[in-house]
């Protein structure tokens, strides 16, 4: 890698974190902005990010960055966490996950300040396991809730980066999800912990479809607000994994196959409801990334439906894996 190229990324880095910072000060202080920011702008773009090129935002994503620093900067104490600790710090990313978004209907997505505060905590967890462990080991390839989420959309990136945030391979995890190709969710797990990576995999598509299917009340007192926010998608999570599990039964040799298969049908369930919001063509207008509601005729919200499905399940299951995320460093002991 050039001088030329580590400047680039390294600006691309300052200037994401600068955007982190940005998102959580007016979620603070302009919290319909920030919420906007946050929502409407920065999530809705994730995923597809992920499914093109996970190593991108691997490298510039601002809490990750945030994690490394004490390693970039010679302060971690670079502890090696055990593989029973990694499955450990895993499972704990997908209860996370599973917690943090249903909670979006009820607090996340309404209340600016609390979202804001939530994710200084998220950044003060992510800098203290860097100033503990090794790396990526803690944070970036453990616990944070959007690691399952990059596993589940990035097995077939179209684009593999430079690694940036690693100097060298320690071996702070195995496999390494960076430089690792063709891996699936439940090749980071091992033992018992597998099958529960499958079904998690296998149950995120009815989890999406369930969140999209809450139609909040916030009349009701604030209990009945988050027994309704979960019910859905806990619902469809149980579903969608009793199928996957069925499926995984049925067809042993085809294990690997379905995780992809249900990753492309839960991204694809994402978008099918949020591409036409994204694009002003249903809802109000106010969550619009870009609003083509004078430009395009109604019909078609279901030609982008289908036609983005479409790309997506091409872009997962329609080619090889060719390429990690990103490329993997010289190792430490080399």
């Amino acid at each position: 890698m050039t001088g030329t190229t580590k400047i680039v990324w390294r600006g691309l880095q300052v200037a994401f974190f600068a955007v982190g910072v940005l998102i959580v000060a007016m979620l603070l202080f302009n919290p319909p902005l920030g919420l906007y920011l946050l929502w409407d702008v920065l999530i809705p773009v994730a995923p597809l990010l992920l499914v093109l090129a996970p190593g991108l935002w691997r490298n510039v994503c601002p809490l990750g960055s945030f994690s490394l620093l004490p390693a970039q900067l010679g302060l971690s104490r670079g502890r090696t966490i055990s593989q029973a600790w990694q499955q450990r710090l895993l499972l704990g990313a997908i209860v996370l996950l599973l917690v943090i978004v249903p909670l979006r209907h009820v607090v996340l997505d309404v209340y600016g300040v609390v979202t804001g505060i939530v994710l200084l905590v998220v950044a003060a967890a992510a800098i203290g396991l860097g100033f503990v462990f090794d790396w990526k080991s803690a944070w970036c390839s453990g616990l944070c809730p959007v690691y399952p989420v990059e596993m589940l959309y990035g097995s077939r990136p179209l684009v593999s980066v430079p690694n940036v945030q690693c100097r060298v391979c320690t071996g702070c995890v195995s496999p390494c999800r960076d430089s690792s190709r063709a891996l699936v969710p439940p090749d980071a797990a091992k033992g018992g912990s597998k099958l529960l990576v499958y079904l998690f995999a296998g149950g995120f598509p009815g989890f999406v479809l369930g969140w999209y299917l809450v139609s909040p009340n916030t009349s009701a007192p604030l209990l009945e607000q988050i027994g309704m926010a979960f019910l859905l998608p806990m619902a469809g999570l149980l579903a969608s994994a009793l199928l996957f599990l069925g499926l995984y039964l049925a067809f042993p040799r085809r294990r690997r196959w379905l995780a992809l298969l249900f990753a492309a049908l839960a991204v694809a369930i994402y978008y099918w409801f949020k591409l036409p919001v994204m694009l002003g063509l249903e809802g109000d207008g106010t969550h619009a990334l870009l609003n083509l509601r004078a430009v395009l005729p109604g019909w078609s919200v279901w030609a982008l439906r289908v036609g983005a499905g479409a790309l997506l399940f091409g872009l997962m299951l329609g080619r090889k894996p060719s390429a990690g995320w990103s490329g993997r460093v010289a190792s430490a002991t080399a």
